[in-house]
């Protein structure tokens, strides 16, 4: 399942180049400054208060720590290190690859993929059936399981959307998932509504993990303490309002045995907090707070494109595939007009907003596509740049102004008040009033927000797209396909050309032919200017010299299995 695209490794290579932030083993990578109380000074080595062979990570307090619905940054965090899904997307190595899984075979209409298991166990010793992955799937996408009954609903469940049965089971007319089967213990065939050859990838997600019997016979105990098939087990329960969650690494494991007895991911309420206890000493590794981020007490590096906490590299920056973006209103005006939205999107000084306002720690974005999703391309959307003297022309032809200096081009820009962006919403404005374009900012709770974008009801709204799993497909298809119109395609954007190229692209059989097939659809998309993308989303990791090594990825997940002490 290696991605075939050789210019995707290349770029990534550039990329983490670019982005990887290493400090210098005299300097840290995250600094405080007089007035908060912080210290420039890394922690000392040995100070961090956990148990000999044991690594400790600050984490944000979960929401759900059971894959069903461990969709939350820090729920999923600790999904990562108990449960392995069938694949996983390895960023070094730009592929795909089997982990619960050992191989997979797919029929030539790309409706059925064929899992032959490798040989496994759960924590409790008991073995990992065909079976378990199936009732992990049911009980994520039935409205009435155990689960569901105990969680509320799965977040987690349009993973499943297009296998076979699916509305079915969800609408209450079938007990089960009729697209999945289970021929033997070691074999999981799944059959798929339609054709899509990207489904490897979405099976990569932790919430598709396998969870075995018991996680539906007390889905309450389960939620608390789950028991998974990944490189740790959880050693007691863990429950809203605890200090932290004890990992222990499982000899039983199927893969390589991690390198570390066990790690303590401590809780914070804060990201802040977490970093303080980090300067205290309590910490081994922990999330870095943008305001954190000195990006002039490090160096630059383009020698070293992995993202791997070490003695001498005390913290690392890096790139997620989320994009934040801003939605065009396309079904009104006056956002109906295309030459507008160019206007908007040549005006955003995205650089500038990445530098001032989040510190380099977020990247200018130049189009929907992540770099570390197969098939992004250097700048793909000709109007996410910054050139305002080309914004003014073209509003000087769409709205001249008038006798007083004014254009008649009035636009409102809503966001999700308490949600950080206030400056960044501040910095966008005053670009557009640059040019000459009036602009309102509009401060909503969230929940109003979603329903404003959901109903039509805005011009301009801020909005970050995530995807489930590596695939461009996961970008354009929600985001730009007719068929999500009152889904998540807040644009209204509907073209005939995008919808078929997305189409035919998910039932060919080779990668670089899928891409190529989005890629087309993309550029057609870029150039109608739907949405406005302006920043990548971005994370940074700090640690002591405690740390031999600690990789972390671009979804933000520290790779605990992997880790090394220092001696």
């Amino acid at each position: 399942m290696a991605t075939t695209d050789g210019k995707l490794v290349s770029r990534r290579g550039l990329l983490r180049g670019s982005l990887a932030l290493a400090a210098l083993a005299s300097l840290s990578g995250c600094t405080g400054t007089a007035s908060d109380g912080g210290s420039s000074t890394p922690p000392a080595a040995g100070s961090a208060a956990s148990e000999p062979a044991t690594l400790s990570l600050g984490i944000l307090e979960p929401v759900c720590i059971d894959p069903f619905n461990a969709v939350d940054e820090a729920g999923a965090q600790v999904a990562y290190q108990l449960f392995d899904p069938l694949t996983r997307y390895d960023f070094e190595a730009g592929e795909l690859v089997y982990l619960a899984a050992e191989s997979c075979a797919a029929s030539e209409d790309r409706r059925t993929f064929t899992f032959v298991l490798r040989e496994a166990t759960f924590h409790d010793g008991t073995p990992v059936r065909s079976a378990d992955f199936k009732r992990a799937w049911e009980r994520i996408a039935s409205p009435i399981s155990a689960a569901t009954q105990y969680h509320g609903a799965s977040s987690a469940a349009y993973l499943l959307s297009l296998v076979e049965g699916y509305q079915a089971l969800r609408d209450g007319s079938a007990t089960g998932l009729s697209g999945v089967a289970c021929p033997d213990d070691r074999t999981l065939a799944v059959t798929l509504s339609i054709p899509y050859a990207d489904f490897p990838y979405v099976v990569a997600n932790p919430c598709l993990a396998p969870v075995p019997a018991a996680a539906e016979e007390d889905a309450a105990a389960f939620a608390v303490h789950p028991v998974g098939n990944g490189p740790f087990s959880l050693a007691e329960a863990y429950s809203k309002g605890d200090a932290g969650l004890e990992l222990v690494a499982y000899d039983g494991y199927a893969g390589d045995a991690p390198q570390i007895a066990g790690a303590r991911l401590a809780v914070y309420q804060t990201m802040s907090d977490s970093y303080q206890a980090l300067e205290e000493g309590d910490l081994m590794a922990s999330p870095c707070p943008v305001e954190r981020v000195d990006t002039g007490a490090a160096a630059w590096r383009s020698d070293d494109p992995a993202l791997e906490l070490t003695r001498d590299r005390r913290c690392v920056l890096g790139c997620t595939p989320t994009v934040s973006m801003l939605v065009c209103n396309t079904a009104a005006a006056p956002l109906d007009n295309a030459g507008l939205r160019y206007a908007v999107s040549m005006a955003i000084d995205r650089e500038d907003l990445a530098r001032t306002v989040f510190r380099d720690a977020r990247m200018a974005a130049d189009g929907v596509i992540a770099p570390d999703v197969p098939g992004y391309r250097t700048g793909a959307w000709p109007y996410a740049v910054h050139d305002a003297d080309a914004a003014t022309q073209l509003l000087d032809t769409l709205y001249p102004r008038d006798s007083s200096g004014e254009r008649d081009v009035h636009l409102t820009l809503s966001y999700s008040s308490g949600s950080g962006q206030d400056d960044a919403m501040e910095a966008i404005a005053s670009d557009l009033e640059a040019v000459g374009i009036t602009c309102d900012l509009d401060p909503v709770p969230y929940d109003a927000l979603r329903n404003r974008l959901a109903t039509g009801n805005f011009q301009l709204g801020r909005f970050d797209w995530t995807p489930g799993f590596m695939s461009m497909d996961n970008v354009l298809y929600p985001l730009f396909d007719s068929a999500s119109i009152g889904s998540r395609n807040y644009a209204r954007y509907s073209d005939e050309q995008v919808d078929a190229l997305i189409s035919e692209a998910r039932g060919q059989v080779g990668e670089e032919v899928r891409i190529e097939l989005l890629q087309q659809a993309e550029d057609i998309v870029a150039a109608d200017c739907p949405v406005i993308p302006y920043l990548f989303g971005g994370f940074s990791f700090s640690g002591t010299q405690e740390l031999e090594s600690l990789p972390v990825d671009p979804l933000g997940y520290a790779h605990l299995a992997e880790a090394e002490l220092a001696e």
